[in-house]
């Protein structure tokens, strides 16, 4: 009976010893997973963390590629602006160079190819005549007499073949001066040169319509400055340049390309005896016309 004892205390024990392995296993196993799970969260907090610090950098370095690549892009727009003003500026000064090159071989095409465009014809059905464009908007000076015989029928053409009818404005008869208005705009036009730089000896070009032949350019110098007019007013400049029908009103052009002054009339029948309205006085008579004009 004691022997039986004995192997049910034995069984016991064994079941006890088996119960408490399970246990202690089973707890490990949880303190393992538990455990497991912490690191993997702790990993993810990091890897997150890390990520989010690489993120946040990239985005820093994209950033600051990005304003690298504007400032370049500025730098490039920045340098072609550079470019394009040097290459304008050195071809302006080439077109002057060569300009200046052809004036003294006494090659005046520059200057006529730069001042035709701003020369026009004036007709009538009574008269033929020549005229400066003095204003971009249309502004035109030619002589009084051109038109006072038809006022209200004037046009004007140009080299270009473009005929315009034209509005008589105003007209300051003792200087023979009449200011004509076309209704266009962004036209070429001729600036005045200054009377006081005037000089005897000057090389002078003369453009307009003589007997209809339109747009003939002639050559000369100024002969005399401050000559009296028929008028009694010492405003004109003697040229030897042919002044002939067709002529009247047109421009008389200096080495600048600029109005020294608007051709008028010729003494009789004598050759190389040409007066033009000198350019100060033409200037101021042509824009106090336009003055009042435009502030009517």
């Amino acid at each position: 009976m004691k022997k039986e004892f004995s192997r049910e205390n034995l069984v016991l024990v064994l079941l006890f010893l088996i119960i408490l392995f399970i246990g202690y296993q089973h707890y490990s196993f949880l303190n393992f997973r538990d455990a497991t799970n912490a690191n993997l969260v702790s990993l993810q907090d990091n890897f997150n963390s890390q990520l989010q610090t690489s993120s946040t950098n990239l985005n820093a370095k994209i950033d600051s590629l990005n304003e690298e690549t504007v400032k370049s892009d500025e730098k490039i727009l920045r340098v072609v602006s550079q470019l394009d003003k040097a290459s304008s500026t050195k071809f302006n000064e080439l077109s002057t160079q060569l300009k200046d090159v052809k004036i003294k071989s006494q090659d005046f095409s520059a200057i006529i190819e730069e001042v035709v465009p701003a020369v026009v014809g004036v007709s009538t059905s009574q008269s033929l005549g020549s005229g400066a464009i003095i204003t971009e908007d249309g502004f035109i000076i030619t002589n009084y007499h051109v038109i006072d015989k038809d006022k209200d029928n004037v046009q004007v053409f140009t080299s270009e073949d473009r005929v315009y009818n034209a509005l008589l404005i105003g007209f300051n008869q003792p200087l023979d001066v009449a200011i004509l208005k076309i209704d266009v705009s962004g036209l070429d036009y001729l600036d005045f040169a200054d009377s006081s730089d005037i000089k005897v000896g000057d090389k002078v070009i003369a453009v307009g319509n003589p007997y209809g032949l339109s747009f003939s350019v002639t050559e000369g110098i100024i002969s005399a400055v401050n000559r009296e007019g028929a008028n009694g007013y010492e405003v004109y400049a003697q040229t030897d340049v042919p002044i002939n029908p067709g002529n009247s009103g047109g421009p008389l052009i200096n080495l600048d390309s600029k109005v020294v002054g608007i051709n008028n009339f010729k003494v009789g029948n004598a050759e190389g005896l040409g007066f033009a309205l000198q350019a100060d006085t033409a200037k101021k008579t042509a824009f106090d016309i336009i003055d009042k004009y435009k502030a009517a």
